[in-house]
């Protein structure tokens, strides 16, 4: 069992029933677990006011549960831009999205998810902290999901 799977697991068990409530994430967690995806690539569009109608895509590298390499990708440009390893922490895998869209729901913020039919992984997650502050939102969608071989 890797060690982000195990956080799952603890995590689950400290969430509030709150975040539970949510029966679409809870059958998607159930779908990505199913897949058993622990190495795996994928890409995703961070929306904000800085990039408001095209940002990058960054593209992660997950092996074993864990990240170790992101490279983002720049509108209009063949080229990547690598990020710095040092980095690496502020970098969701998918199960680290899971626990940001649980954690989001325990705290009973706007949170808007959907989920792939097939993996169940959040292709889409839309959270917003404070309906007060402007430029707190979180706006994530995912381009891709693939499994890298060993």
């Amino acid at each position: 069992m890797t060690r982000a799977v195990l956080s799952l697991f603890v995590l689950a068990a400290w969430l509030p029933q709150a975040a539970h409530a949510d029966a679409a994430l809870d059958a998607a967690l159930a779908r990505w677990r199913a897949a058993r995806l622990v190495s795996y690539e994928y890409g995703y569009h961070k929306f904000c006011e800085c990039h408001r109608d095209s940002p990058p895509e960054t593209v992660v590298s997950v092996r074993d549960g864990t990240v170790v390499n992101v490279r983002h990708r720049p509108v209009g440009s063949t080229s990547e831009v690598p990020a710095a390893e040092k980095n690496f922490e502020y970098y969701w895998t998918v199960d680290g999205l899971f626990e940001l869209v649980a954690a989001a729901q325990a705290r009973h913020v706007e949170v808007r998810a959907q989920y792939d039919a097939a993996l169940g992984y959040p292709t889409s997650i839309y959270i917003d902290y404070d309906k007060n502050l402007i430029g707190d939102e979180l706006d994530v969608r995912l381009t891709s999901v693939t499994s890298l071989s060993r």
